[in-house]
């Protein structure tokens, strides 16, 4: 029996110190979150509580709620009237300031990618009970840093015509952008001085410097911001791309598509073919399908993650099948392989190509001087030169 005990009372130990182990691994991880808010995209909000005579208000209560996910954050104006919330994820605000002493004021406003937003309320003598409404509270102009950038939104993102839906394929929807196979160039710089940032983590292909090969989904960015100009000195190029991904909300949102390119129905009847030669036209049947699924953490009778914790799940696949054709100049003709010296050597020109009404030359026998013997040495290895 005290053996037995002995055991159970080390596993339960045991048990215990892995779980200590585990919680402290998670303390540390939330603590170094703040750490690492600088280059996620995320944005700002500040301002300065006045009242109607301009003189400043301080120990304000300001509260901060995101629209869409109901998370509210709150904040107070120190002694100068001055009031500070970062790391804000983008999306809708809506922003209260209360003062005993003063009518509440409520206004709301956008937060984009990486935007420093100013709101500045002004508090009027009153019953806090008593609520003065604004809309588009934050100024539509970025006036806290130099950076000149272009937002493009989630709608822009979704709706936007590409062809193989690479999120980089829309950077050069920005003036001054020049976007390519090889990376996009601004302002006339070589590639590689962009910078690209999506939730903090680069995706500079660091041997060629453009963006990666596995780029994104489509449906997993909620906007972007190309700044080509004054880019802050968190980033290390002078110019960068900085991309928030979404995020789910309260409701329950999803969505599912396909887009299908088949040309093996109206290709040959596009395309010129030699039906002597043999000629097979090109072939392109290319499948990209997908869907999105967001909402609330919630798990019956154990957690209910509304207003608090939410999850965004994202499936794009792509199915490809070609045949591409092969479309030499001249072949050689047997003549050639069989040389004598007195039959003249002409270049046989293939099938016309399917992509052209351009004529091919007129083949033209060869003048030279005598091409050497060639002995097959069978009908599978090469020629043997004498």
């Amino acid at each position: 029996m005290n053996k037995q005990n002995g055991k159970k009372a080390y596993r339960s130990s045991t048990v215990a110190r892995l779980m200590a182990l585990l919680g402290v691994c998670l303390v540390g991880f939330l603590l170094s979150v703040p750490l690492s808010l600088a280059q996620t995209g995320e944005g700002t909000a500040t301002g300065t509580v006045t009242d109607v005579s301009q003189a400043i208000v301080p120990a304000a209560d300001v509260t901060l709620t995101n629209v869409a996910t109901g998370v509210i954050t709150k904040g107070r104006s120190n002694e100068v009237g001055i009031y500070y919330f970062g790391g804000v994820p983008i999306g809708q605000y809506k922003i209260v300031v209360d003062k005993q002493g003063f009518e509440t004021w409520e206004g709301t406003f956008t937060l984009d990618v990486g935007q420093n937003a100013v709101v500045n309320p002004t508090l009027r003598p009153g019953n806090s009970k008593t609520v003065v409404e604004v809309t588009g509270a934050a100024a539509p102009i970025e006036t806290q840093s130099g950076v000149v950038g272009d937002v493009k939104e989630s709608a822009q993102v979704r709706d936007l015509p590409l062809n193989g839906r690479q999120i980089g394929n829309l950077f050069n929807l920005t003036a001054g952008v020049e976007s390519g196979a090889g990376g996009a160039r601004v302002n006339g710089m070589k590639v590689g001085a962009l910078d690209i940032n999506m939730d903090g983590a680069t995706l500079v292909n660091r041997f060629g410097g453009g963006i990666v090969s596995v780029q994104p989904g489509i449906e997993t960015i909620q906007e972007f911001n190309v700044q080509t100009v004054g880019s802050d000195a968190r980033y290390d190029q002078p110019s960068t791309v900085v991309m928030a991904t979404r995020s789910g909300s309260n409701q329950l949102h999803g969505a599912g598509y396909e887009y299908l390119r088949d040309n093996s129905v109206i290709g040959a009847t596009r395309l010129r073919t030699d039906p002597t030669v043999g000629f097979k036209e090109p072939l392109l049947i290319r499948n990209e399908f997908g869907g999105y699924l967001s909402g609330p953490v919630y798990i019956p009778h154990l957690y209910n993650g509304k207003d608090k914790s939410f999850w965004f799940f994202d499936y794009e696949a792509l199915r490809s099948r070609q045949r591409v054709s092969s479309d030499y100049g001249e072949v050689p003709t047997v003549a050639m392989w069989e040389v004598t010296s007195s039959t003249p050597l002409t270049l046989q020109p293939t099938n016309p190509s399917p992509y052209t009404t351009r004529k091919r030359p007129t083949p033209q026998p060869f003048s030279g001087p005598r091409s050497p013997t060639i002995k097959s040495r069978g009908p599978l290895a090469p020629p043997r030169w004498n």
